[in-house]
Order: C-alpha cells, then structure tokens, then sequence
C-alpha cells in the first residue's frame, strides 16, 4: 500500500465550485471538461507546463481508493509519479499528480514527456483508453496544501501538510480537486488536477 497520512480527503460525483472562493458562474463547466490542457489553452493566455518530479515515491494522499470510485487502483507499495503544475501567462493555476504502479512500463514511458502536456498525449485519439467518472473534492481539507513554484523542498516531497510549510509560499492549499482513472488494456493510470487560487482570476476575464 502506498503510504497515506491520516488526512481524509472527501470526494464527491457532482461537482458543486464555492462561490466563496471567488470562482465565476462558468466554473462547473469548466472544471468539467475532460481535457484541462485544451480548455486552458483556449483561454487567452500563454499555457506552459512546469515540471517538478518524475519518479518513484512511497506517499500520495490524492489517489487514495475510495469505495465508489469506479477503476480506482491500489498501485502497491511504491508507486511511479509525475507532478506538474499547469500555468497561465507563468502563473501556476492547477497542480497535477499523474500516478501508476512503479512496473508499469507503458505508462512510464508516456508520463517522461517532459514539458509536453500529458493532455496531448491521452486525447489525441492513439491510445485504447478508457477513462472512469470525475470524482471532486469541493472543499479541501485546510491542512493540506501543493505546490505553487518550484523548489528544492516540493523535489524531495511533492505533497505536504500546510502547517509544515505555513511561512513558505511555495505551497498552498487548493481551492479544490478532481480525480480520475485510465485503462490501457489493464494497466492504470490515476490522475488528480488540483485547482490553485489563480484559476478563478483568470476564468473571470
């Protein structure tokens, strides 16, 4: 089992933005969509991907199997991850954790795309993919927090408790989530897109 801290994160199908965070009328549209990398792209922005770490790791909260997720996935003790921040005109505004079993040769090669967006690569229509429902995490929790830049503390641990980091301001703590699974001919990919404080600015203009 991967290694999971006592956090409880609460995942939901619907997905319910709160107002109070600033996120405009078209936010549950957005965050709908399938591919996040052509809706930021059709945004009138300039779209980068940051890379922060490729490898394996021994702790992930986010992808935590939960009793209704349909195709979730208990990777195994150690698992291969690739984490990314998404931005817009250099502004990070979603972190995203793509993660399969450590002996999964297929998706290791694909996730070692460097700044490539993932995106391009799992719907460009190449692949036998199947993709499970969206689950949301409208609200989260307050002690939980991702990276927002790089540095060489998000290399040597990509996910941490916000009161471990609550003077640094390379980590804070997302407006919400979402979490999904792929198939490719039985092998699985989890993939969470964390939404960080940024992203109702720019879905305002």
């Amino acid at each position: 089992m991967v290694s999971k801290p006592n956090i409880r994160i609460e995942w939901s199908a619907q997905c319910r933005p709160d107002p109070q965070h600033g996120w405009p009328p078209q936010a549950a549209g957005f965050l709908n969509t399938q591919s996040l990398t052509q809706a930021l792209r059709a945004l009138p922005h300039h779209f980068s991907v940051q890379p922060l770490h490729l490898g394996e790791c021994t702790e992930d909260i986010w992808l935590r199997p939960s009793e209704n997720a349909y195709g979730a996935a208990d990777f195994g003790e150690t698992v291969f991850v690739r984490d990314v921040l998404l931005c817009l005109d250099g502004k990070a505004v979603v972190w995203a954790r793509s993660m399969c079993a450590a002996d999964s040769q297929r998706w290791r090669e694909l996730l070692d795309c460097g700044t490539q967006p993932l995106g391009e690569r799992l719907f460009d229509g190449s692949l036998p993919l199947q993709r499970s429902p969206f689950e949301f995490c409208n609200t989260v929790p307050e002690n939980v927090s991702v990276p927002q830049q790089s540095a060489q503390a998000v290399l040597a641990k990509p996910t941490v408790l916000a009161s471990q980091k609550r003077t640094s301001p390379v980590f804070r703590r997302p407006l919400a989530a979402r979490r999904s699974w792929f198939d490719w001919s039985g092998e699985t990919l989890g993939l969470v897109e964390c939404f960080l404080p940024g992203l109702p600015d720019f879905l305002r203009r």
